[in-house]
Order: structure tokens, then C-alpha cells, then sequence
């Protein structure tokens, strides 16, 4: 539409990334609490790997141009990238794991597609799951809660890894065990998992204020936890109590983490409310089948990217026209009613 009226909103670009920054800082600060300030040597790195290969990839993709590329590296979408990134990863992994991290995430993901908004699959979470494909045996050791690490050691000693290393919540329900005695330390953020995705409360509370500033959609949210939740009930595995698996497979894993921020992503997500849902849905239906096939291998990750895949297909389905505009199709049965009425009027 090229005439007025318009919409007008106070909202800019910079103001949405602030706030998304806003409401993962909790989750940063409650995780460098539990695991110690070895999360924010991986945080910087992986920030400032971010930047830099955004920064390269940009002056060698975009005509050479430093002033352009400076200002794409400094928009903060790549603090954003590099956050997430963390907050999938366990405090024990080797902290050059996150160079490549950053690197399939702004190359790979954001800039062989065009660069920021143009990118077909979620940037972090691609970086993760191809992580968690290609070397699947640093990233599943988790060690319990309040043990810390060295703050800047590349790798640490697999000795000391060893005597705290414990099972996470959800690699305990691949072994059939539900995690009944925890499910408090599952919502309060004192168990075991990858670094971001323990802080449930405080995921939630940055839900919260994302949604009282409508940058988020909360409808996709929750179709994608309302899934997850529903299936889990109606099918569960284990040897414990229903509502115990119930809520440790909701709370264990990425779920949370991917229904707040993946299932929000202006670029990958469906851009109306009812395709989000229809992305919620199909995230927590894939998620529950993968995780139910393969040993709850975490299955979130593969569901939100192939949901990215299918987003297209998911807009054409539900895009709305606007009112006052005409389908393709609807001038030609305009043009016949015209004539129809011409000769009517001259009989």
C-alpha cells in the first residue's frame, strides 16, 4: 500500500533488540550464579566472535564497504546470536567450540542468505543443533549445579569434569528415570543442563516483560509449551508419576528457551498470529516425536529449524488480504459483472 492512512508506533529496530537484551540479561546473571564466571568467558567469546565474523563476512559480502559493515556488526543482533548460543551450551564445553558456534551461526546461517532478515533458518539454533550433530560428546556433559570451573581454561581437565559431572534431567529421561525429586529445582533454575535453558523462572520473567512490550507474540509461545505439555500427558514414558514426566519433559531441555525466543524470530517465523500458532504446534509435535524416537535426544532444536523450513508455506496458507485490497483473480469477475450490468441496462 502506497497511500495513507499509516500506522504509526513509537517501536524502532534498536528498541526491540534493547528489550530482547533486557529480558535475557536474568537468565545470564542467574546462570553465572548456578555455573559460575566461566558462562560469561563463553558468553564475551562467543559475542565477540559474533561481531567479528559479522563484521568480516558483511566487508567481504557487501562490496568491501567498512562503514557499512561496521554498522551491520554493531546492531546488537549479533550480541543477541551469541547469548543464545550460550545459554544452548553447557558450562563444560571447550571454549574454542564457540568460534565455531559463531561462525556457522552469522555465516552459515544469517550471512550466505543475505544477511539479517533475509535468513531462512534461526541463526542460533542452527549453530547448536549442527554442534549437537557433529560432536555430540561435548555437548551432552553436564555437571551439577554450584561446581565451578576455571574462569578462561580452553578446555578443562576431564578428571575434574568427571567427579561433578551428573545427568541432565532430560538425558535421564532417555534412560527411562523422571526426575520427580527436582521438579522445584527444575522451575528455580539448581539443576543440571545447558547454561540459559535451567533458568525457567527467569525465561519467564523475561517473557513477561517482552510481552508487556509486545515485541513478542505470546499466542506461539504457548502453543509451543501447550504441545509439548498435552502430548507428554496423553503419551508418557518413564517410570514415575504422570505429572512428574509431564512437567520434566516441559522444563528439561530447550523448550522453554525455543518457545519464548525461536518461536518469536521476526525472520523465520510465520508473521501472523494464527501461523504462529500453527509454528508453535508443529515445534512441540516434532519435538516430542524426536525426542520419543531417539532417546530424548533434544529434539527442539531439528523441530523449530524444519518449522523454519515449512514458515513459507505457513504464510501463504494464512496471510490475510488487507481490507480494500483486491485478490489477483478478483478484476476479471469485476469486469464480467461490469458488462453484465451494461446490458441489462440497455435491454
Amino acid at each position: 500500500m502506497k497511500n495513507a492512512p499509516f500506522i504509526h508506533t513509537e517501536k524502532t529496530y534498536r528498541t526491540i533488540v534493547t528489550d530482547i537484551l533486557i529480558a535475557l540479561s536474568p537468565v545470564l546473571v542467574w546462570s553465572v550464579f548456578v555455573f559460575g564466571a566461566r558462562v560469561l568467558t563463553i558468553a564475551a567469546l562467543t559475542v565477540g566472535c559474533c561481531i567479528i565474523f559479522e563484521f568480516s563476512s558483511r566487508y567481504l559480502l557487501q562490496k568491501r564497504s567498512f562503514t557499512s559493515a561496521l554498522k551491520h556488526s554493531t546492531d546488537l543482533s549479533s550480541v543477541i546470536t551469541g547469548l543464545l548460543i550460550t545459554f544452548m551450551l553447557p558450562v563444560t564445553i571447550p571454549l574454542y567450540l564457540t568460534v565455531f558456534a559463531a561462525f556457522f551461526a552469522v555465516v552459515l546461517a544469517k550471512q550466505v542468505f543475505g544477511g539479517l532478515g533475509k535468513n531462512i533458518f534461526n541463526p542460533a539454533v542452527l549453530s547448536v543443533a549442527l554442534i549437537n550433530i557433529l560432536l555430540p560428546s561435548l555437548t551432552s556433559v553436564f555437571s551439577r549445579p554450584f561446581a565451578y570451573f576455571g574462569h578462561f581454561s580452553a578446555e578443562l581437565n576431564s578428571r575434574i569434569v568427571d567427579s561433578y559431572r551428573v545427568l541432565s534431567p532430560l538425558q535421564m529421561l532417555g534412560r527411562g528415570h523422571v526426575y520427580e525429586e527436582g521438579v522445584s529445582d527444575l522451575f528455580f533454575g539448581n539443576s543440571s543442563g545447558n547454561m540459559g535453558e535451567i533458568a525457567i523462572l527467569m525465561l519467564l520473567l523475561g517473557a513477561i516483560y517482552l510481552t508487556y512490550r509486545r515485541v513478542i507474540d505470546i499466542k506461539g509461545t504457548l502453543s509451543f509449551a501447550i504441545t509439548v505439555f498435552l502430548l507428554a500427558f496423553l503419551f508418557p514414558k518413564g517410570d514415575g508419576e504422570t505429572i512428574y514426566f509431564v512437567l520434566t519433559e516441559l522444563m528439561a531441555g530447550g523448550v522453554v528457551l525455543l518457545a519464548i525466543f525461536a518461536c518469536n524470530d521476526y525472520s523465520t517465523v510465520p508473521s501472523h498470529s494464527k501461523g504462529r500458532i500453527i509454528f508453535g504446534v508443529g515445534c512441540g509435535i516434532l519435538t516430542i516425536v524426536i525426542r520419543y524416537s531417539f532417546s530424548h535426544f533434544e529434539g527442539a532444536y531439528i523441530a523449530v529449524l524444519t518449522m523454519n523450513l515449512l514458515t513459507p508455506i505457513i504464510n501463504r496458507l494464512t496471510r490475510k488480504v488487507p481490507y480494500g485490497m483486491i485478490r489477483p483473480k478478483e478484476p476479471i469477475a469485476l469486469k464480467g459483472l461490469q458488462k453484465a450490468r451494461f446490458r441489462h441496462k440497455k435491454q
